[in-house]
C-alpha cells in the first residue's frame, strides 16, 4: 500500500509540530510539507498534490474557510480535514466548512497531551477521510438485498440512525426530504462532539420541514420530531412504545460516541417491531450489532449503498451481516422511510 501524502496546514508551531509526530507515528502516513496560512496551502496543494490536508479554519492572512475553495479548484482530488476549535462559533464554520467540500474534521486540542490522547482517532480520520470516494464492488457481490419486506406498524416506528464520516453532508440531503405530516419519531448517533451536535441541530432544523433538536436527558420522544444525540456520550431509549424517553450513559466497551449500536439495540427493546433501523456513511463498524438486534426484533433494516456513501465501511458492514433488507442509495433513502411508515394506522 502506498502511504497516505499528508500536508498540515496550521499558523501553530506546535500543532504542526505535534501533529507531524503524532501522524507519522503510523507508518501508512507521511507528510510531505506544512503551511501556516491558508495562501500557502492553496500554493503547496498545487505544488504537492497531497491526499489528505488537515486545514485549520482560524489562520492570519488567510483563513481555512476561504483557502478551502481555492485548494478545492487546483487540486480537486484532495481530501479536507478541517481543525476547528471546540466552541459554538467553531461549529458553525466547520459545518460550512464541509458544505464546502471538505471531508470530515478533527477537534483543536488544548494542549499536547490532549492531542496525543486522541492519537489513534486522529489517525484513523485520516485514513478514513483518504478512503472516501475509493470505488466499492457492486453491493450484489457483498449480498444481494431482499425485494420487498413487510410494512405494516400498527404506530409509527421509530427511525434509529448511525451515521459518521461524511455524516453532515448526507443527512442535509436526505431529512429535508420529509414532509412535515411525517409521523415517526428519528433518532441519530452520529459521531461528533458534544460542543457541535446542538449547532448542527440548529443547521439542519433550518433545512427541514420537521423540527429538528438535540434530545435531553429524560426527554420524552415524540412523533413527527428529529432527535440528534449529545456527541461524547451514548444516547439510549428507555420506556414503552407509548412513552419512550431518552437515557444517555457512559459505556466504554463502546470507541464510538454515540454508539449506533447501543441506539439501534436500545429502541429495537423498546419499539420491537415496530423499529427501523439505519445505517449510513461511515469509518468503521458501528451499527452491525445494532442491525442484527433489530432484526432480531422483527423491525426492519437499512443500509445505504456503500457506492453512493461519502465513506462505504459503515453501511457495507452492517450489510455484511446479513441482516439488512433493503439496501439504498442515499438519494433514495427518504423515499424509501416514506413508503415504509406511510402504512402505520396510529400516530404517536
Amino acid at each position: 500500500m502506498n502511504k497516505i501524502r499528508v500536508l498540515i496546514v496550521d499558523d501553530s508551531p506546535f500543532i504542526r509540530i505535534a501533529l507531524r509526530k503524532l501522524l507519522t507515528s503510523d507508518s501508512q502516513i507521511e507528510i510531505v510539507g506544512e503551511a501556516s496560512n491558508g495562501k500557502e496551502a492553496i500554493k503547496l496543494a498545487q505544488e504537492l498534490k497531497p491526499d489528505v490536508i488537515t486545514l485549520d479554519i482560524n489562520m492570519p492572512i488567510m483563513d481555512g474557510l476561504t483557502a478551502l475553495g481555492e485548494i478545492k479548484k487546483v487540486c480537486p482530488e484532495c481530501k479536507v480535514l478541517m481543525i476547528s476549535a471546540l466552541t459554538k462559533e467553531g461549529a458553525r464554520e466547520t459545518i460550512e466548512a464541509l458544505n464546502k467540500g471538505a471531508v470530515d474534521f478533527i477537534t483543536k486540542p488544548s494542549d499536547y497531551q490532549e492531542l496525543f490522547q486522541f492519537k489513534e482517532e486522529i489517525i484513523q480520520k485520516v485514513k478514513a477521510v483518504y478512503q472516501t470516494g475509493e470505488k466499492r464492488r457492486p453491493v450484489s457481490e457483498v449480498r444481494p438485498p431482499k425485494a420487498e419486506v413487510r410494512a405494516d406498524f400498527n404506530i409509527p416506528p421509530v427511525i434509529a440512525i448511525g451515521i459518521s464520516t461524511g455524516g453532515p453532508q448526507t443527512l442535509t440531503k436526505v431529512l429535508p426530504k420529509l414532509p412535515a405530516n411525517f409521523p415517526s419519531p428519528i433518532l441519530i448517533a452520529i459521531h461528533m462532539p458534544d460542543t457541535f451536535t446542538a449547532t448542527f441541530a440548529k443547521h439542519l432544523d433550518s433545512m427541514c420541514a420537521l423540527p429538528v433538536k438535540e434530545a435531553q436527558e429524560g426527554e420524552v420522544i415524540k412523533g413527527s420530531h428529529i432527535y440528534i444525540a449529545r456527541g461524547r456520550i451514548h444516547m439510549v431509549l428507555r420506556g414503552t412504545p407509548q412513552r419512550a424517553y431518552v437515557n444517555y450513559v457512559q459505556d466504554d466497551r463502546y470507541i464510538f460516541k454515540p454508539s449506533a449500536d447501543l441506539l439501534l439495540s436500545s429502541c429495537a427493546k423498546v419499539f420491537g417491531r415496530n423499529t427501523i433501523g439505519v445505517i449510513m456513511t461511515g469509518m468503521g463498524n458501528d451499527g452491525a450489532k445494532g442491525i442484527v438486534e433489530v432484526k432480531n426484533a422483527g423491525g426492519i433494516t437499512v443500509a445505504e449503498d456503500p457506492k453512493t456513501a461519502i465513506l462505504w465501511a459503515m453501511p457495507e458492514s452492517a450489510i455484511k451481516t446479513g441482516c439488512v433488507d433493503y439496501v439504498v442509495p442515499k438519494e433514495k433513502m427518504a423515499d424509501l422511510f416514506m413508503k415504509l411508515v406511510g402504512s402505520a394506522k396510529a400516530t404517536l
